[in-house]
């Protein structure tokens, strides 16, 4: 009973805040890049390092997304936004080299890069109403 109120009370102060489905993207987004490792041979160096300090970076930043903590929906929306050019840009190299959509490794990195531009846009969503929120407090 208690947990509904608190989520309530988050929602009510805070109309476009949605750092609980950017928190749950990060997270997730951190899954599919642990299973990817295991699927894609090409990129396998570049999941060692994204998965032994990315995914521990991206669960810590999940972590710490608050209400009340505007910097980290910024480190939200910049990590998002580098994540999704850099996964896209893999994206595109697969569907060039392999020439389908059914390429499973074609497939989880399109996958990781959706997942980034749905953090994006809802990280940049929460940063907008803050500023919103400042713009009012000086007029």
């Amino acid at each position: 009973m208690e947990k509904s109120n608190e989520t309530q009370s988050a929602k009510t102060s805070h109309p476009h805040y949605y750092g609980t489905l950017v928190r749950k993207q990060l997270f997730f987004a951190a899954f599919v890049i642990l299973l990817a490792a295991l699927i894609d041979r090409e990129l396998r160096n570049f999941y060692l390092v994204v998965g032994l300090f990315g995914v521990v970076g991206l669960t810590i930043l999940a972590g710490l997304t608050s209400p009340q903590k505007r910097g980290i929906m910024f480190t939200d929306m910049f990590v998002s936004a580098i994540m999704f050019l850099i996964f896209e840009y893999f994206a595109i190299n697969a569907f060039v080299k392999y020439g389908t959509f059914s390429d499973p490794i074609f497939f989880f990195r399109q996958l990781i890069a959706v997942i980034y531009l749905v953090t994006l846009y809802y990280s940049t969503k929460t940063l907008r109403y803050y500023d919103d929120k400042e713009s009012s407090k000086q007029q």
